[in-house]
């Protein structure tokens, strides 16, 4: 990057928890279909909403922009059939990318969940993010790590609700994209 005042400092609240064998202890209300039976162009739709504006003004573009980067990350252990899209009477309700790490296979992630913004608020971001923990367990993921920006409280709680233990805050400087620079502490 040639421009350094494009970079910011975030702050990232990481989470751990051992899943081996992990399956949801919730009474599950959701349908799940993979990414590659929604269809990508309908993926992008579910994203924008939640989606962070940052160098990209259409919500819509930045969503592509950040899934192809989930992409990219991914590499070769991308397995679109686990990248799920949550639905309940027949509509959407969010989504959840689980995704086992290509360097470290014993290890892996959510690199995106999200609950769409009019349904929040109800206890579907803990069920659905179960229900991503329970995907890695089941692709032979033994131990997650979780990270999100330290005020999206929602996140966090999600986390404990799932059992999973609050680690360290790390700052970050990310560019304008939000793409992650590098570690600061």
């Amino acid at each position: 990057m040639t421009d350094e005042t494009a970079a910011r400092t975030i702050e990232k609240q990481y989470a751990r928890r051992n899943i081996s064998g992990y399956r949801s202890p919730y009474a599950d209300p959701f349908e799940y279909r993979s990414i590659v039976t929604v269809g990508i162009d309908e993926v992008f739709k579910l994203m924008a909403p939640s989606v962070e504006n940052k160098s990209n003004a259409d919500s819509l573009a930045q969503a592509k922009i950040e899934f192809e980067e989930f992409v990219r990350f991914a590499g070769p252990f991308y397995l679109p059939e686990n990248w799920l899209v949550a639905f309940k009477d027949g509509e959407a309700v969010g989504y959840v990318f689980p995704q086992q790490y290509w360097d470290k296979p014993e290890e892996g992630s959510i690199f995106s969940i999200a609950v769409l913004p009019e349904l929040r608020d109800r206890g579907y971001g803990k069920i659905i993010h179960a229900k991503g923990l329970e995907v890695l367990a089941q692709s032979g993921v033994e131990s997650y790590v979780g990270s999100t920006e330290i005020t999206n409280r929602a996140m966090i709680a999600t986390f404990l609700a799932n059992g999973c233990t609050l680690s360290k805050i790390h700052r970050i400087e990310v560019d304008e994209s939000g793409n992650h620079l590098r570690f600061l502490t």
